[in-house]
């Protein structure tokens, strides 16, 4: 039910988690991930609808062993009246029982920001003018201020409405867009934008505001747009680039200069562009989507040139030869091997981050016998850099061997 300014409680639960008492932040212990503050979430957020004991069951011991449920479910009922008295509420339920099902108790009026973001997103959907469904999508939009209690985010019943939710929060989204795009309101497009890429950096929002900012010819911008989405998959979510973050960079690629003097004035801008940022780094050091541009600019004159060339993918692990599980650890380590990587190959070499474990490098003019002694360089370097412990996993792959028959003929 939408916020009326009569409730006795209104609670959020998108984005962080708290209760208001008639407009006052009520506190109720130290933790929001104890079994009866979870137990008011779920029968909150089921609202008049009402929760049967099998499913309250599921939803706060679903993965603990209880014998007794109904002691179990008294006894939370009882510790929560006693926490709700403690906080300076007077008695009451707080939680009855209606019919067979827990609901809210009546006596305590309730607001809920996901009910109120539901309607409302109903509300837009039903309209039958636009004026007053741009009004109704907004205000759900401003409602949602991230994914449904994150602090227990990993509970079954979390997710499966967190997802159900985003759902909602993506066709207001793609309604906005629509409504922004028809009326020409582009700031407030890129400003949709930016606040579904804040919440979900993982859903492809980054592009489409890359390729709106590239449509209002601020290719500067784009192009570090698309940089800092490359530096953000690879170093903090650990992903290689998608087919569309390709497609975008091919697009951005073709970015006009402005004219910039003689061929000499371009040639000092080249070579600035690639300048690497410490002396003593060697191989050269690009973006992925360059790297595969280097690739196949290689590969095209393999035949020609005679010359074999190598792919060399090097993982970081730890001691045990297991993924590393402290992020802290892996990002030094991460940061320390793309250094000696830098420093411990030629000038001829590229090497670039794939993910926030690997490094791919480009071997040109060497046979596969010394790509292990290559290996075995930077495995020394690193751990006198990093520690003894540091460890690293390699394959290689000739680049020939993964030529279409169709490909740089």
């Amino acid at each position: 039910m939408e916020k009326t300014g009569n409730e006795f409680f209104y609670v959020r639960m998108l984005g962080d988690f708290s209760i208001s008492c008639r407009g006052k932040e009520l506190l109720l212990g130290s933790k929001s991930t104890r079994k009866f503050i979870q137990m008011l979430q779920f029968i909150w957020l089921r609202g008049s609808k009402g929760t049967t004991k099998e499913q309250l069951m599921k939803a706060i011991y679903d993965r603990s062993e209880v014998s007794d449920s109904n002691n179990s479910i008294n006894n939370l009922l009882y510790w929560m009246r006693g926490q709700m008295v403690k906080a300076g509420l007077p008695k009451g339920e707080y939680i009855s029982r209606k019919n067979g099902l827990y609901v809210p108790d009546e006596k305590f009026p309730l607001a809920v920001d996901v009910h109120e973001f539901e309607e409302l997103a109903a509300r837009g959907e039903e309209a039958e003018d636009e004026e007053t469904a741009r009004d109704c999508f907004q205000k759900a939009l401003d409602l949602y201020r991230g994914e449904l209690l994150p602090s227990v985010s990993t509970e079954i019943w979390v997710m499966s409405e967190s997802a159900r939710l985003k759902k909602i929060f993506e066709s207001c989204v793609s309604w906005m867009e629509n409504y922004y795009r028809n009326h020409e309101e582009y700031g407030e497009l890129e400003q949709l934008y930016e606040r579904a890429v804040r919440l979900y950096p993982e859903d492809g929002w980054q592009i489409r505001q890359i390729d709106l900012v590239f449509e209002r010819g601020e290719y500067r911008r784009a192009q570090n747009l698309y940089d800092e989405m490359a530096r953000q998959y690879s170093e903090e979510m650990g992903l290689p680039p998608t087919a569309e973050m390709l497609r975008c960079y091919e697009r951005i690629s073709q970015i006009p200069h402005q004219p910039n003097g003689g061929i000499s004035e371009i040639g000092r801008e080249i070579w600035e562009c690639g300048r690497p940022a410490k002396n003593t780094i060697k191989a050269y050091c690009c973006a992925y989507r360059g790297f595969v541009d280097v690739c196949h600019v290689i590969g095209r004159n393999m035949e020609r040139s005679g010359r074999s060339v190598f792919l060399m993918l090097c993982t970081l692990v730890d001691y045990e030869g297991k993924m590393i599980r402290s992020q802290e650890k892996l990002k030094a380590r991460m940061d320390i091997l793309g250094e000696v990587i830098g420093s411990s190959m030629r000038k001829g070499d590229v090497y670039t981050r794939y993910s926030n474990f690997q490094y791919l490098i480009l071997l040109n003019g060497i046979e596969r016998k010394n790509c292990e002694i290559i290996y075995r360089r930077i495995s020394q370097n690193l751990k006198k850099q990093a520690g003894s412990r540091a460890e690293i996993q390699y394959d290689v792959l000739s680049l020939s061997d993964i030529r279409s028959p169709y490909d740089w003929e």
